[in-house]
């Protein structure tokens, strides 16, 4: 199941890594509507793993030739199309959709002019998020689509709250989901991002610059074998350090991910009380102990006005808008994002149960954000601020994958 922070849900990331992100990117239509194998004029979530599987050479062509190009062949635009198809229904005869190019996913950032903090609270203030493939939006990396990134845009608003900066000009900070739009499925539901109650780890602004504040987050889907969470947390702890970082979170496949964490084989075992089962879903390899690890102090020194937070954020699926929590489908749970205005990394080894894979099959994903001076923080314009968060999922039905948050604020 995925690891969203400290969660595992593989059903959640099908509905994310298949669904989310084909709302930006789009392939040529054919005459056959791409990924609808039984012809009902709709692709299903399941015609979507098909369709992966026969991708992957785990199931033959002849399973659903609808995803087949001319040539016989599924490729990773075929399966781009076949998602696509999901989201928005089979094209018209005759239609053609606009083709959306994939995003650029590094900022390059730009000076910041150093200012010099005074002494009051910077105080809380509101990111209304601008939408858009080189705005605010999520990036998924899936192996079985290869260096091609899956995005959709996120629409409302987070509060971002620092203290009053000491002599050095560093002050705490906590940043927290104001009101994202649920985020609408066709045949799966909505995806809904709230606040949570449970508190995250403050962190730090640095007015006048130079703290290292950096990202790195690193997963291991092969870290080494468990009996339990807890026990995982110890080998995760030892693996993190080895590589001067923290444990962000552990999962010892086949044991429920929250509440009473008893032996499971799948989710519906866990379901309501006590999460998901950690890994696939079912659950095929028992026992494997999965970290990730994360280094708060990658890069250089910071510039002024870099800072880094943690998202306190809830995540569910359910069947209907508006998010209210009345028919939730798939519980997610809690997580505490990190997030910068430097640069953030991330890459999952050993990807997919797999020696030596990895997720970006291309290298680790790299963004980068841009701070405001804290004057303009202060005086609520935050405009120009450019906030990059990571986290990554194991266990879904495509795989492994590999998170990147851009929010862009205005």
């Amino acid at each position: 199941m995925a690891n969203f922070g400290n969660l595992r849900r593989a059903g959640a990331l099908v509905v994310i890594g298949s669904a989310l992100g084909a709302l930006l990117i789009s392939a040529p239509v054919q005459a056959q509507c791409v990924g609808d194998c039984n012809g009902d004029g709709e692709v299903s979530i399941n015609e979507l793993i098909l369709g992966v599987n026969i991708a992957l050479g785990t199931s033959p062509v002849s399973a659903c030739e609808a995803f087949a190009n001319q040539q016989g062949e599924v490729t990773i635009a075929q399966l781009i199309q076949g998602v696509n198809n999901a989201l928005n229904g089979c094209p018209l005869p005759g239609n053609t959709p606009t083709v959306t190019n994939t995003p650029d996913l590094v900022d390059t950032p730009t000076p910041t002019v150093t200012e010099t903090p005074g002494g009051t609270d910077i105080g809380t203030h509101t990111c209304d998020l601008i939408p858009g493939p080189d705005a605010s939006h999520l990036s998924l990396f899936v192996a079985a689509l290869g260096p091609v990134p899956l995005s959709v845009n996120l629409v409302g608003d987070v509060s971002l709250s620092c203290g009053s900066p000491d002599e050095g000009g560093k002050a705490s900070c906590i940043c927290e989901v104001g009101t994202i739009a649920p985020i609408n499925l066709p045949n799966i539901g909505f995806v809904c991002i709230g606040k949570t109650d449970q508190p995250c780890p403050p962190s730090t602004i640095d007015c006048d610059g130079g703290l290292p504040l950096g990202l790195k987050l690193t997963s291991n889907s092969l870290t080494g074998t468990c009996d339990s969470n807890a026990s995982c947390a110890t080998t995760c702890d030892t693996y993190c350090n080895s590589i001067g970082a923290v444990t962000s979170t552990a999962a010892c496949t086949g044991f429920c991910s929250m509440g009473t964490e008893q032996a499971c084989s799948t989710d519906a075992e866990c379901l309501p009380d006590n999460g998901a089962c950690n890994g696939p879903d079912p659950v095929g390899q028992n026992d494997v102990c999965q970290c990730s690890c994360i280094d708060a102090t990658d890069g250089g020194n910071s510039r002024p006005g870099d800072f880094q937070c943690n998202l306190g954020s809830v995540l569910n699926v359910e069947s209907a808008a508006p998010c209210d929590g009345s028919d939730i489908k798939i519980a997610v749970g809690t997580t505490c994002v990190a997030q910068t205005t430097g640069t953030a990394s991330t890459l999952i080894t050993n990807a997919n149960f797999v020696e030596g894979d990895t997720v970006p099959t291309s290298g680790a994903l790299e963004i980068s954000g841009e701070p405001i001076s804290c004057e303009n923080f202060r005086a609520g314009n935050l405009t120009g601020l450019k906030v990059r968060g990571v986290v990554n999922f194991f266990g879904s039905a495509l795989g492994d994958i590999a998170t990147g948050l851009s929010a862009d604020c205005q």
